[in-house]
């Protein structure tokens, strides 16, 4: 009988002290999100300063097809790091084996599907999203190089999310750290230097891609990983495809849902206000999002701590470790929110300096920020149903949230109170979302409660 390799992180995770699992876990994981997000900002800032107006404008039309390959990685890494916490904390070494093939496999087969859409379509896909003229050939050129590194992506990705799986968060920091490294200075060696332009800009992310995608690899290939590979033996496994596709279902459609809400935000923004009120919701967004980092952070580290319990059938731990990493997180998350209200406008500069802010502005400002200590809780909810291996209702969340809630409340309080009605109709909105993700989380707790009786029924019979 083939027994699982012997963990110090596996075994802090379930036998460790919570309070010090938390802050070795939570630490490099705030870091990565962190580094996520500057990401987003770097070929931005290289385009816009380097290349011009008309290269940014072409990137950020191509935005949106990056965001659903981002999706497409989550899809396939969520689903699988979901699976394994849980293998893991049971000790099913036949599921583990079958975790690496499933997840190349999968990866390839999409990123191929993707590579072939982007390349030969691009041009059509630009158009769609509005381009035209220079702006869609420079957003054409950039979408072309980026899709034909999907594979080394979503490989990449995907990989670092069962990697997370295993409670060795410090592995895919560095690995965000290297990618960052390495497209800041392509990004440098190419536009900068050689004068080049969007296409160049994309072949830096490919090869910045690369470099981290062999980095995630490397981990598995040598022996690294608590499950064992054999590159001989890559094969799909079936049986753990209906799963995989339930859990990761939700990461690939957020993203699409978001560019739904987005769309009809803006649209309201447009029919009932000016281009200032777009520049500031825009603004609001993007401070808020700064609020999120230690949230979404802790929720990665938390993530494999929920599975491994799960799959160990040690639910009361799971309690204690949410309700821990939850308080920590409401914590750091009112260090940075307290500050935000009592001066919105230090923030508000920081994105558009120089610019005077009127009363409504700040209101609406406080409106859609008030709320975030309490809404933010509801990832660590959401974090929970992942872990578990939930599909249904992740999904079922992500639609409530934004077609059922997000999107009719904007436009019908849009229609009588105008820019404010957007902020009103999100706030309500949240309200009652963060209501049902409570009740929802409540009731999991009870059945968790209920399925320890029966084991501990099972063990005494």
């Amino acid at each position: 009988m083939i027994s699982q390799k012997p963990s110090p992180i596996a075994d802090s995770i379930l036998q460790g002290n919570l309070i010090k699992l938390m802050l070795k876990l939570s630490v490099p994981s705030i870091l990565g999100v962190l580094l996520l997000t500057l990401n987003t900002f770097i070929d931005a800032m290289f385009a816009g300063r380097f290349v011009g107006e008309t290269a940014l404008a072409g990137i950020s039309l191509a935005l949106p097809f990056t965001l659903i390959i981002q999706g497409l990685a989550d899809f396939v890494g969520t689903g699988s790091a979901s699976i394994l916490s849980r293998a893991i904390g049971s000790q099913d070494i036949k599921i583990q084996s079958k975790i690496f093939g499933n997840l190349i496999i999968i990866s390839v087969v999409i990123s191929a599907v993707i590579s072939a859409i982007g390349y030969g379509f691009s041009k059509e896909l630009i158009t769609l999203m509005g381009g035209s003229s220079t702006v869609a050939f420079e957003g054409t050129s950039y979408l072309k190089i980026y899709t034909l590194g999907t594979i080394f992506f979503i490989v990449g990705q995907a990989c670092g999310d069962v990697i997370s799986s295993e409670g060795k968060i410090r592995w895919t920091t560095t690995s965000m750290w290297i990618f960052i490294t390495v497209n800041i200075c392509l990004n440098y060696l190419f536009i900068v230097v050689y004068d080049g332009g969007t296409a160049e800009l994309a072949l830096a992310t490919v090869m910045a891609m690369i470099v981290a995608c062999i980095f995630n690899l490397f981990y598995f290939v040598c022996g690294k990983s608590l499950i064992t590979v054999n590159l001989k033996k890559i094969a799909i496994a079936k049986d753990l495809l209906p799963e995989i596709f339930s859990v990761g279902i939700g990461s690939l459609l957020y993203p699409v849902m978001m560019l739904i809400q987005q769309f009809v935000v803006f649209n309201s923004i447009s029919n009932y206000g000016t281009n200032n009120d777009i520049a500031f919701f825009g603004a609001t967004e993007k401070i808020i999002s700064l609020v999120f980092i230690p949230v979404m952070g802790l929720t990665q580290a938390l993530q494999p701590v929920i599975g491994m319990n799960y799959g160990a059938k040690q639910n009361k731990r799971i309690k204690q470790a949410f309700t821990n990493f939850a308080i920590f997180a409401l914590i750091l998350l009112l260090l940075i929110w307290i500050p935000l209200q009592f001066s919105p406008k230090s923030f508000l500069n920081l994105i558009l300096p120089g610019i005077s802010f009127a009363k409504n502005d700040i209101s609406n400002f406080r409106i859609l920020s008030i709320f975030t200590p309490i809404s933010t809780l509801t990832y660590f909810s959401i974090t929970l149903f992942i872990a578990l291996g939930k599909g249904k209702t992740i999904l079922g969340l992500i639609i409530l949230r934004i077609i059922i809630l997000n999107v009719p409340f904007v436009l019908l309080f849009s229609r009588i109170f105008a820019v404010r009605g957007i902020y009103l109709g999100l706030l309500i909105a949240d309200i009652i979302f963060v209501i049902i993700v409570f009740f929802l989380t409540f009731s999991e707790f009870i059945n968790l409660n209920k399925l320890k009786s029966k084991n501990t029924n099972s063990e005494l019979i």
